[in-house]
């Protein structure tokens, strides 16, 4: 082995050894006992597939859970990234108070993921202390005052209902995480060097060609990164919903994530919530692969 090889092993040795002890080996575990009926305390027994089996034809809870985890990475992903992006433009263009907005957009990130979700309980709450219901209360009584009639109206409406909840995470989710990609997307707009504007404005470009024609191409590998992350984070999604429903998930609000804790520690359906695991993997490898191979392309040098 020659010197820089020798020099790249040895730093690259620990990080190695602890994401096979901490990372791949438990992972190599959970795909065993996917393939067990086991409730974690006694001998297992061989099922085989079984357990996908049981997924796959589960129409109450399994499917219901999948299409929860799409509709957030679908509608709050797609979102979140044109808001990010928006807001990263306005700050690249140098508005006043650019430092602020990004401290304050950025905010949000800096909470921890159940604080987030207690918040928004708050905010969701049917009592006088619930922000949302107070306006929409505001809004029936302007209706009422202007002869409008609003007595079909949902008022307060119960914004944490099983029904209603992964609806009502769309303007959670933007609002936690629009920040961080408006971070990301700002420096990589940052990165690109001025001269192409500059080259862009003598061509008669205004700010809106320049956009879409320099600043989108130029940083087309950050947002393929972004969109990858953030569908991740919308697969493996799991606090929100569980502090929100009380840790008693119903059908209308499981997402992946509770699926599998609850098989796991609340049914001790070890067998089957690993399957859930080997299942989510599966799906995050696939649409993360996807993602790379649909927005292959030669890197761009500048």
């Amino acid at each position: 082995m020659s010197t820089p090889a020798r020099f790249l092993a040895l730093f690259l040795a620990p990080a190695l050894l602890l994401y096979t002890v901490f990372v791949a080996v438990p992972g190599a575990h959970a795909l065993v006992y996917s393939l067990y009926r086991w409730d974690g305390f006694r001998s297992g027994e061989w099922v085989g597939l079984s357990n996908y089996r049981a997924l796959l034809t589960d129409t109450e809870l399994f499917w219901p859970a999948l299409a929860h985890n799409l509709f957030l990475a679908v509608v709050a992903g797609s979102i979140t990234l044109t808001l990010a992006m928006i807001f990263a433009a306005m700050l690249h263009r140098g508005i006043r108070g650019a430092g602020l907005f990004r401290i304050a957009f950025f905010f949000p990130n800096t909470l921890a993921a159940v604080a987030v979700a207690l918040l928004w309980v708050l905010l969701y709450s049917t009592t006088n202390i619930g922000a949302f219901n107070a306006m929409l209360g505001e809004f029936a009584r302007w209706c009422a005052a202007a002869d409008i009639d609003t007595s079909g109206w949902p008022v307060p409406y119960e914004f944490l209902n099983s029904s209603h909840l992964i609806t009502s995470l769309v303007p959670m989710l933007v609002w936690a995480n629009t920040g961080f990609f408006m971070v990301l997307f700002l420096a990589a707009m940052q990165s690109i060097p001025e001269t192409y504007y500059e080259a862009a404005t003598l061509d008669g470009a205004g700010p809106v060609r320049q956009f879409t024609h320099v600043t989108l191409p130029m940083m087309r590998d950050v947002l393929v990164i972004a969109a990858v992350f953030q569908m991740i984070t919308m697969l493996k999604f799991f606090d929100a919903v569980w502090v929100m429903e009380n840790e008693m998930p119903s059908n209308d609000s499981h997402v992946l994530a509770t699926l599998m804790y609850q098989r796991v520690f609340s049914e001790y359906q070890v067998g089957s919530g690993a399957a859930v695991a080997a299942l989510l993997f599966l799906l995050v490898f696939a649409a993360s692969a996807l993602t790379f191979r649909l927005s292959r392309r030669e890197a761009l040098e500048y």
